[in-house]
């Protein structure tokens, strides 16, 4: 079983919907995944409730992750994708402590990267580099993007080669309680993610055949 955790110390980073897109990917690429919400506000934990389908959530404080973890690799499950608060009851360096991946989602911009150091101190102090996924990206920023990769290059960090732009499509799948990939699997939200998904996999050594490529 593999822990991705997600962190950010600054609100509005896009966590949530960067871990449950995460986790609905693993879904579809037919990985039994859990979510596990240890943020106060418990918004991944209500985007699950309001589901049919997999993947499922539990909101959890951060004191009882050992537990969760320990029963759901006992349950068979590939992957585990932590969602974490802002300054809530350490869960970020809890998650951070447990997981074999970190994500750090950032936006473009002078508070989000200030915010990012205070992030990237709480890695150091759990022994872990994390990956930052620059998030929210005006399609067409060519130059907001490699801005914000060039004052990346020195800090403390990977970049994930993948980059999430600001669409719709991901707005509107979480309204909908949903995914990009599920609304609309051909949009350009839903290539990111997979791709996204697909690199993460490979980094943590888990298969990225799609369900109906396994079963055929």
């Amino acid at each position: 079983m593999k822990v991705v955790a997600v962190l950010s110390e600054k609100g509005g980073a896009g966590k949530t919907t960067l871990a449950v897109h995460l986790a609905t990917a693993a879904h579809l690429a037919g990985q039994k995944v859990m979510i596990l919400d240890l943020d106060p506000q418990g918004s991944a934990y209500a985007w699950a409730e309001r589901r049919t389908e997999p993947p499922e959530a539990e909101a959890i404080p951060p004191v009882a992750l050992a537990g969760w973890l320990d029963r759901l690799k006992g349950a068979g499950a590939g992957l585990v994708i932590l969602d974490t608060g802002r300054d809530s009851n350490n869960a970020g360096y809890t998650a951070a402590k447990a997981a074999d991946m970190l994500l750090i989602p950032c936006r473009v911009g002078g508070f989000d990267f200030l915010a990012l150091d205070r992030t990237l101190d709480l890695c150091r102090l759990a022994g872990k580099r994390p990956f930052v996924v620059l998030n929210a990206i005006r399609p067409g920023s060519v130059r907001a993007e490699a801005d914000a990769r060039d004052a990346l290059a020195d800090l403390d960090c990977e970049l994930a080669p993948v980059v999430l732009h600001d669409r719709a499509d991901f707005r509107n799948a979480s309204v909908a309680a949903r995914s990009a990939q599920e609304m609309d699997p051909a949009s350009k939200a839903a290539d990111e993610i997979e791709t996204l998904y697909s690199w993460a996999s490979q980094q943590l050594g888990l298969s990225t055949k799609r369900r109906k490529e396994a079963k055929a």
